[in-house]
């Protein structure tokens, strides 16, 4: 599933997919590499270059920019599910970009809502939609 939901979408503001590793024994997905590291990093006090409240609103920024063309402008339409700090990446610009999909739910119709019942994403946490 996120494999092929990041083959078809596109944006600054999401992580690339590379490549993909399949030996039978072990899957995994390749990313381009994200050379800061995750949001949760820069905010949890260990890393020593501490963010800017002009660098803390341009990462917002970015990541709403995401949110919006997943929500908005992607076909079909797509709820992460899981938007964390952890799962919000850093380039060398420090320019935000949204990874792990694993949780995402495709809205298939008009009529689908994206709404579920059912709770996803990480412990401690619930997901509104």
């Amino acid at each position: 599933m996120q494999a092929q939901l990041l083959m078809v979408v596109h944006l600054r503001n999401l992580v690339s997919l590379i490549g993909y590793c399949d030996d039978h024994e072990n899957k995994a997905l390749i990313y381009e590499y994200m050379v800061k590291g995750n949001l949760q990093q820069h905010l949890s006090g260990t890393d020593t270059c501490m963010l800017s409240w002009c660098e803390r609103l341009q990462i917002a920024v970015d990541a709403a920019l995401g949110l919006d063309y997943l929500h908005n402008g992607c076909k079909p339409q797509t709820i992460h599910r899981d938007l964390k700090p952890s799962n919000i990446l850093l380039n060398e610009n420090k320019q935000a970009k949204l990874a792990d999909f694993g949780l995402s739910r495709v809205v298939q119709q008009e009529t689908d809502t994206g709404l579920t019942t059912c709770p996803a994403g990480t412990p401690g946490y619930l997901d509104p939609g």
